[in-house]
């Protein structure tokens, strides 16, 4: 796979996990682990990578939208995905991502959740990004399912990483061109 498969998965790994900590459990909660999976294209094959993100949230005291578990909505939300928890199909991909995205002097992509609306089960999620040392304004849906005693959520968004200054890998002499928009879908199940 491509090194910029690697890049691209963990920009929409932060981008997912950021909707995600909209709706975790409380401050007094275990933090839980939401599965985020990043897809895109080359000229030559698509790829997939995957990574979990941790959720920090800290519920409202009202004012904020209700959400399912948080009658008085949520005040803050913070995701933190560690760069080199990413995994990939195979060595070579996960090591071009680590060069790509630094990762020695960036360890974690953040998003920090700014504001939502809606109504349920579907919210609109906006916040900042930080991946690579650049921050950039981010805002998608998010869907929330009641499912027994845990909350499902889930939703899926394109992200272009060069708007995170990554430029889209190039290998095997320009053979290989790696496009720089990318699908991210992320699930969780969280306990209210």
């Amino acid at each position: 796979m491509l090194p910029g498969a690697r890049t691209v998965h963990v920009l929409a790994a932060g981008l997912c996990a950021g909707v995600v900590a909209i709706f975790a459990s409380s401050a007094h909660a275990q933090q839980p682990n939401v599965d985020f999976s990043v897809s895109g294209t080359s000229t030559i094959r698509g790829w997939t990578c995957s990574a979990k993100g941790v959720i920090a949230v800290t519920p409202g005291t009202g004012g904020s939208p209700a959400v399912p578990g948080f009658a008085n909505g949520v005040q803050s939300a913070t995701v933190t995905v560690p760069v080199k928890a990413f995994a990939c199909p195979n060595a070579e991909m996960l090591e071009h991502l680590m060069q790509a995205m630094k990762a020695e002097k960036f360890s974690e992509i953040v998003y920090r959740l700014e504001r939502y609306e809606g109504t349920g089960p579907q919210f609109q999620a906006t916040g900042t990004m930080t991946i690579t040392g650049t921050s950039q304004p981010v805002s998608f849906p998010v869907v929330l399912k009641a499912s027994g005693q845990s909350l499902q959520v889930e939703g899926t968004t394109r992200l272009d990483m060069t708007t995170y200054g990554i430029d889209p890998p190039v290998v095997m002499l320009g053979m290989l061109k790696v496009a720089p928009l990318i699908r991210i879908e992320f699930k969780g199940a969280i306990a209210p």
